[in-house]
This record gives C-alpha cells, structure tokens and sequence, in this order.
C-alpha cells in the first residue's frame, strides 16, 4: 500500500526482497515494531543503526514507517517511534533521524515529527536519472 501511493511506485516493487530484508532486520541487523488492532496489522516502523561517517557515535534510523491511512489519527504512530527511540538509545544511538523520503503528506508528517520532539534539519531533494 505505502509502494504504491509514494513516490518509489515507479520502481518495481519485489516482496521477496522486502521479506528477506526484513527477516534480517528482525535477526539482528536492525528491528522492525509492528501494531495491530484486533490481530490486524495497521502499520510497522522498520528501523536500524549506524555510525555517524564522521565519527563513531551511533545514529538510529528509519527504513520504512507506515500507518494504514484509516488508522492515523490515534496515537499508534506515536508509539512506534518511542519504541523505536527506546531501543536506539539502548543500543547507544544518540540521536535518531527519520525522513519523509515517500513525497506523502509531507507537511502534515513534518508536523508531526516535531510535535514528537524532532527537529527539521533539513528538505530531502531527488532527481530521476
């Protein structure tokens, strides 16, 4: 759903691909936070950690954060990115960062973003080749 309402739907999407990289994210190489409503799933935030190029602090970050558009006006995104938080921080992260790299809801997420405590840091720029 989040594929192909964004702006990567011109890219093909390969659910192997995703399944495989989320399998690993889930072995270790990062984790993936799930919500469900009544056993349905309503969204997830796959997320991972990295060094800083610059330096060996650790950054968090995120892959991919989606809320099923019928779900997003409560506060399970907001719980999503605290449990994402938390486990950065326990991995020794000192900062996390998360884009808006979809071209959805732009505003309105940024919004969001930092009524959850982010700072804007910057706009996202993209060119076809």
């Amino acid at each position: 759903m989040l594929h192909a309402a964004s702006s990567f739907r011109n890219i093909p999407f390969d659910q192997e691909k995703v399944a495989a990289t989320m399998h690993a994210l889930m072995e270790g190489a990062g984790v993936v936070f799930v919500a469900e409503r009544d056993g349905v799933v309503i969204g997830g935030l796959a997320g991972g950690i990295t060094e800083y190029f610059f330096s060996h602090e650790k950054l968090g970050f995120d892959y991919s954060f989606f809320i099923e558009p019928s779900q997003r006006h409560g506060i399970t995104a907001l719980k999503l990115i605290r449990a994402l938080e938390i486990w950065c921080k326990a991995r020794g992260a000192i900062a996390l960062q998360l884009g808006i790299s979809t071209g959805l809801n732009v505003d309105g997420l940024s919004k969001f973003y930092e009524l959850a405590g982010f700072t804007n840091v910057g706009p996202m720029f993209k060119k076809e080749l």
